[in-house]
């Protein structure tokens, strides 16, 4: 298996990660994918391009993603989305609010016109 990944590579894993945990720093960042910060910083100048990703400077400071944002990756299968319904016929009713929050945030249906 290969240790190195390629810059298309290397900037797809850093746009699923900030889609997971929606903040991070160029440090954070360079250590994870270890590159330098020089290179986290034009991959960010790129992704900034081609998807919702911004900076802020300060206490505050780093790299963020837009919280409508939704990788392809994070949809549910139809599977998946088939099994929460499922689930949701034998739930509380507060169980259900949260499985349907969820099969809201997470089906590819609902998220088109976004």
């Amino acid at each position: 298996m290969r240790d190195k990944l390629s810059v298309s590579e290397r900037r797809t894993k850093i746009l699923e990660y900030l889609a997971l945990k929606r903040k991070s720093t160029r440090i954070e960042l360079s250590l994870k994918f270890n590159v330098s910060i020089c290179t986290i910083a034009r991959d960010i100048i790129y992704l900034s391009s081609v998807a919702p990703i911004y900076t802020k400077q300060g206490n505050q400071g780093g790299v963020y993603i837009l919280p409508e944002y939704r990788s392809y990756k994070n949809y549910l299968t139809d599977a998946e989305e088939e099994c929460l319904y499922n689930l949701m016929k034998k739930a509380s009713n507060e169980e259900c609010r949260i499985l349907c929050g969820i099969i809201t945030k997470f089906t590819k249906k609902a998220n088109e016109n976004d």
